[in-house]
Order: C-alpha cells, then sequence, then structure tokens
C-alpha cells in the first residue's frame, strides 16, 4: 500500500485540488456551514472551505446521494465506511458505475445522533475525544447504537483510505483509480507504507465493540418469540421514513406507494370490505417484513433507519441482526468488495445446506 502523512491545511488543499486538477467535476464532502455540519456538492474549489471530515455527527448517509447518478460526470465523495460500503452496494444493484466515483474513506470512530451533536458540539468539537464520552454519556449524549457495534469503523474499502495515525493524518491509495488520483496532485508524493499499524487499529475496534455487540445480539435474540417481534412494531404509523433514508432501498418506484401498497379511497373500501376489519395505516407489519426481504443482503448497519424512525422503533436491534443470519448462511458482507456477486444473483449447488 501506498500513501503519505499530511496535516490539516495539506489535506484541505488536496480536497481542493481534486476539483481545480479535474480529477472530479463533484465533490461530495462533509462540511461545517456555520454551526452546523452538513453534506455539500462542491463543483468550485474556492467554495471548499470548511471540510469536517472527522467530525463525529451522522446526519444522513450520504450514500443516498449517489442512486442514479450520471456516469458522464465523475464525481469524488468522502464517505464514512458505512457509507462506503452502502455505495459499494449501490454498484452491485447498477445504481451507477463504479468508474465513474472515487471513493474516499474516512477512518470514523463513532458518531452522535444529529440532534445530540448540536446540542453538545462545544463539547464533542470537531473529532471524537475518548475522554469526553463517558462525561456525554452522563449528560445524555451517547455515540449512537449502529456505532457501538461496528467492526468496520477502519475499512480498507473504496479507493482512498483516511485515518489520523499519531497527529498527523495518513492519506493511502487502497485501488488503482485512488493510486492515479493522488499521483496526479503535484504536492503529494507516495511512498510504501507501513500497515502493522492499521492492522493493530482494527483489531483493537474489533475488541472494542465485542462487549457492545454481545448486548446488541441478547436484545436481537429476544426478537425470535414472535408476541415480541409483533410488539416492537406496534407503534409503526407507516411514515417510510427508514426507507428513504435507507441507502440501498433503491427501487424508484416503491411497491408501497401503488394502490395494492398503498390503497386508498376505493382500494381501501375494497380491501375492508373483504376483511371486515384493517389496521389504519394498514399494513404496518408487512411493510416492515418487505423491507427487511428487500434489504437483508445489502443492510450496512449505518443506523439511518433508527434515527429517521419518529417513534423511535429499535430498527438497529432489528435489520442488522436479520441481515448478518441471512449472510451468514452465503458467507456474504455487504460493501466487502465491489467485485464479490450478490448471493441471489448466484446458484451454488451446496449453499444452503445444513450448516453447524
Amino acid at each position: 500500500m501506498k500513501g503519505v502523512q499530511l496535516g490539516e491545511e495539506a489535506l484541505d488543499n488536496l480536497f481542493k485540488s481534486l476539483l481545480a486538477e479535474g480529477i472530479v467535476d463533484v465533490l461530495i464532502i462533509p462540511q461545517k456551514i456555520g454551526e452546523n455540519v452538513a453534506y455539500t456538492m462542491v463543483s468550485d474549489p474556492e467554495k471548499l472551505k470548511s471540510p469536517a471530515i472527522f467530525t463525529p455527527i451522522f446526519t444522513v448517509n450520504a450514500a443516498n446521494v449517489l442512486k442514479h447518478m450520471p456516469a458522464e460526470k465523475k464525481i469524488g465523495v468522502v464517505f464514512k465506511p458505512c457509507e462506503t460500503k452502502a455505495a459499494i452496494e449501490l454498484v452491485k444493484l447498477e445504481q451507477f458505475e463504479k468508474d465513474s466515483v472515487l471513493m474516499i474513506t474516512v477512518g470514523c470512530p463513532g458518531t452522535y445522533k444529529l440532534e445530540d451533536y448540536n446540542k453538545h458540539a462545544d463539547e464533542i468539537g470537531d473529532k471524537l475525544d475518548d475522554s469526553k464520552i463517558e462525561q456525554l454519556k452522563a449528560a445524555g449524549c451517547e455515540i449512537r447504537p449502529a456505532c457501538k457495534i461496528c467492526e468496520d469503523k477502519l475499512l480498507e474499502t473504496g479507493d482512498v483510505l483516511i485515518d489520523r495515525t499519531d497527529g498527523n493524518i495518513l492519506v493511502a491509495a487502497i485501488s488503482e483509480m485512488g493510486e492515479e488520483a493522488l499521483t496526479v496532485i503535484g504536492e503529494i508524493e507516495l511512498t510504501d507504507i507501513d500497515t502493522s499499524a492499521l492492522e493493530s487499529k482494527r483489531s483493537a475496534i474489533i475488541e472494542s465493540a465485542k462487549p457492545f455487540r454481545e448486548e446488541w445480539k441478547t436484545a436481537s435474540e429476544e426478537l425470535r418469540d414472535l408476541d415480541k417481534f409483533l410488539e416492537v412494531f406496534k407503534d409503526c404509523i407507516v411514515c417510510k421514513n427508514c426507507r428513504d433514508m435507507c441507502p440501498v432501498c433503491y427501487c424508484k418506484t416503491c411497491f408501497f406507494e401503488q394502490p395494492l401498497g398503498k390503497p386508498e379511497g376505493v382500494d381501501l373500501l375494497n380491501i375492508v370490505g373483504l376483511r371486515g376489519s384493517i389496521k389504519v395505516p394498514s399494513d404496518s407489519l408487512l411493510f416492515q417484513l418487505t423491507r427487511m426481504y428487500h434489504d437483508c443482503f445489502t443492510c450496512v448497519h449505518c443506523g439511518a433507519c433508527a434515527d429517521a424512525c419518529p417513534k423511535e422503533i429499535p430498527l438497529t436491534n432489528i435489520f442488522p441482526w436479520i441481515s448478518e443470519k441471512v449472510k451468514e448462511l452465503f458467507e456474504y458482507k455487504s460493501g466487502r468488495d465491489v467485485e464479490e456477486t450478490l448471493p441471489l444473483l448466484t446458484y451454488q449447488e451446496d449453499e444452503l445446506q445444513p450448516r453447524e
């Protein structure tokens, strides 16, 4: 692996150079806008003034922006690992061409929900300080559940990896496209780097997630009980926020926006006539079960659905858990490799044989 150590200012110049040198036509990147942090799409390098790539905040899974992106434009994206994983799944689902997107993956120590960050922005700051986590927790501000159980906070996926190391910032090429892009920038000289520190950091991330994953699995396993499973969805109002915020829900026309999935007027009366009685809003459980089936292979466990739920249904205990169970059967991991085929698009003779 080839890379370079940079300071904060040099990193900002790198992003500007991607645009100025024509390596990308548009850059999608989180920036500080006043007191807030938000993803921005930038084409003018002079408009790139306050990158906030290490700020521990989750607003949306920005892979959503890549859906149906035209291939003739070269897009650069600066993503958290869960967003890069979602982007890789969208490539497999033919939502955009991989060659048209330069994926820059930023090491992520964990994030806070948007509303929690906004309340405690001064204490949290622009990067996660481990010493403040417990103090913030006592104030009711906790790392998002999806981040607590995440083992992929330092993911070597995409084209370029950026991570904080020993007071500096490591920028490393992890694909040919990434190396070509970084080589064009005159101020950067790539050299072979020792990856042992990265491997050690990954091992520490997996180890630190273990206690949270045990709690998560225990809570999720309880949903095997049908009554508890039904109970957890009793408050669903079918607002569809979870669907809209999910980066791998990609259908242009959703079944639940069509008459059969969203009955209104005469259609609704016809169903009542057949059944005698229906719950309003109708078919909330069907909606959730359909989403589980639709996304079970491609779910990247980002937690965007849980953040978006106005009823605070613990979707992080449901969708990632079911997704992991299904993917284990096929030895598949979403977002691992853009060349790895989705399980339902291939057939292996022994793939559903009984397993220990």
